[in-house]
């Protein structure tokens, strides 16, 4: 692997920090700068539109949390080829995408750096939602599995599938 130089906003760099920290713990080592962006660059494979994840807001990141060196913003990391590509085709497609003549490859970072959040973080919590509210109408379930009569017990069983339904449907908006 070769090194692999790009410059960064500020912001970026303290997104990568985070997401190279998160990382840390997830695996329970150290994470390089370059290891972090190829986590971020497999955990980005589920985006589909571009769009919506350069619309996002920013992740909330507190200045004093994560603090970055005056140099942090010059990256220079060992990425394998894959992510080299990955970053290269962004540049390439992206400007189209959002309707500007062209793109940095801080920016690129940047929005892989992003939906590598949204994986870890907003959707983690959406299915923890999720898997709040089934095992609340499972519980539910059982209760109505005490019912002698086999016609409200289909009832019931019926309503709770149709709740569950909806919140989830709720909670993935």
């Amino acid at each position: 692997m070769d090194y692999y130089q790009a410059r960064i906003s500020i912001e970026t760099a303290r997104l990568l920090e985070k997401m190279r920290l998160f990382y840390e713990e997830k695996v329970g080592g150290t994470v390089t700068k370059g290891d972090c962006l190829i986590k971020a660059y497999y955990d980005s494979l589920w985006v589909k539109n571009w769009k919506e994840i350069f619309d996002s807001p920013m992740p909330p990141i507190n200045n004093f949390d994560y603090k970055v060196s005056s140099t942090g913003q010059m990256l220079k990391i060992q990425i394998t080829n894959d992510v080299k590509e990955s970053i290269q085709n962004l540049k390439s497609t992206l400007p189209e995408i959002i309707g500007t003549r062209s793109v940095t490859v801080g920016v690129c970072i940047r929005e892989i750096l992003k939906s590598a959040y949204i994986t870890n973080f907003e959707h983690k919590n959406e299915s923890l939602q999720v898997s709040k509210v089934k095992n609340t109408i499972n519980e539910q379930r059982k209760i109505a599995n005490s019912f002698s009569d086999i016609t409200i017990q289909t009832e019931v069983f019926k309503m709770l599938d149709d709740i569950e339904l909806e919140f989830i449907k709720i909670l993935k908006k």
